[in-house]
């Protein structure tokens, strides 16, 4: 386990290769109230080339405010995300923003590590849920259900989820040039 104060450099090329390199470590990346959920985000969102403050909580301070508050959501989609509504959607990797509630005011902020079950609960790979306690407050980033009861939103990195489409070989091109070389005397 490793703790780190500050922006680091993380892997962004996938899911799996972010999620593998930030469990079990710690991220205070703002400085503000120890290893928060939203420093994750905003870890992940500085390596994407985002400008400061990385994630915005709409002036909240908390993580819900990252999708509640208008003008935050659209900051925090960018033009590297898209906007997931509907909790049945959820894809591995997005970034999923709960509402507050009674016992958390402040919501929450992870990444699903699986597609929608069917359930209301998602294995999520957070920062301050339930991980081992970080220095300065909080817990490091483990994997832990999470329920969907107050799901407010999802952003969808679009690079994890382009799908790489293979180019179909023009047999019928090929079958022709051969059809023609046998031919030939």
């Amino acid at each position: 386990m490793a703790h780190y104060s500050g922006y680091v450099t993380l892997p962004t090329i996938s899911y799996e290769a972010f999620r593998d390199a930030v469990n079990g470590n710690s991220y205070d990346a703002d400085g503000i109230a120890g290893c928060q959920c939203v420093d994750l985000a905003k870890e992940l969102n500085y390596n994407l080339g985002y400008s400061s403050p990385y994630w915005d909580t709409g002036g909240t301070g908390s993580a819900y405010g990252g999708w509640s508050i208008e003008s935050a959501r659209s900051f925090n989609a960018g033009v590297q995300y898209t906007l997931v509504y509907d909790k049945t959607q959820i894809k591995k990797g997005d970034m999923i923003v709960i509402n507050h509630f009674m016992g958390n005011p402040y919501g929450h902020v992870g990444f699903a590590d699986e597609d929608y079950n069917g359930t209301n609960n998602i294995r999520m790979c957070s920062q301050n849920n339930g991980g081992t306690p970080a220095p300065g407050g909080g817990t490091t980033v483990n994997i832990a259900n999470y329920a969907l009861t107050n799901f407010l939103g999802a952003f969808r990195l679009t690079a994890w989820n382009e799908t790489v489409k293979k180019r179909k070989f023009p047999w019928v091109l090929y079958a022709r040039k051969l059809r023609e070389k046998r031919s030939q005397p």
